[in-house]
């Protein structure tokens, strides 16, 4: 069931910049479904992010996975980040 909300938001919001944010496996898996459905666009300005968006729907499983996968790390690393934030600060005697 989380797994399903996750993925919900990544369809609606993330799966287009995460698709070509960052080079590596994720870029990889997209790489078909960036050149199938975006090839004619022109890089710059955001507009492969608009078409991936746009198509997020015809994206290939592949893709989507990478995409949700990729989600859960920065999830965690956000997490983790946040929590290494925290900092405790003595009491004064005042």
């Amino acid at each position: 069931m989380l797994f399903n909300r996750i993925f919900a938001i990544a369809s609606v919001v993330l799966i287009p910049a995460l698709a070509v944010a960052e080079p590596g496996p994720l870029q990889g898996a997209c790489k078909r479904d960036m050149q199938a459905l975006c090839g004619s666009i022109q890089p710059g300005g955001g507009r492969i992010r608009d078409c991936m968006r746009e198509h997020r729907l015809q994206l290939s499983n592949t893709c989507k996975l990478a995409i949700a996968d990729r989600m859960l790390e920065r999830q965690e690393n956000k997490t983790r980040a946040g929590s290494a934030s925290i900092i405790s600060v003595p009491k004064s005697d005042e």
